[in-house]
């Protein structure tokens, strides 16, 4: 197992964020007539706790890929399994950021 390197798992966290702002980002903007009962500042939860919940999906994405197997498909697997725990993450983030808005 490799040591965990702080600034790469910072990276990945931002990393994670930056995907999550631009996709929310891309929902958030596109409506153009928000419902009255959503509130003024409706957008500002999704833009934070899709972004946080993201950013920890891609630190699980670093420390996964920290196992370092011989076998080329172990490793692919774990890569391919780690990429679908960073998607569930964002996902997640999606649901909880949007909920009692765009996401009801």
């Amino acid at each position: 197992m490799k040591p965990i390197n702080l600034s790469t798992l910072i990276k990945f966290a931002i990393t994670g964020a930056v995907i999550a702002l631009i996709l929310i980002s891309l929902l958030i903007f596109s409506v153009n007539t928000p419902k009255p009962e959503w509130g003024q500042h409706w957008y500002i939860r999704p833009l934070i706790v899709t972004q946080f919940v993201t950013s920890i999906g891609g630190i699980a994405l670093y420390l996964l890929n920290l196992k370092d197997f011989k076998s080329k498909i172990l490793n692919l697997i774990l890569l391919i399994c780690s990429i679908l725990i960073f998607v569930f993450f964002l996902w997640i983030g999606t649901i909880l950021g949007l909920d009692g808005t765009l996401w009801n």
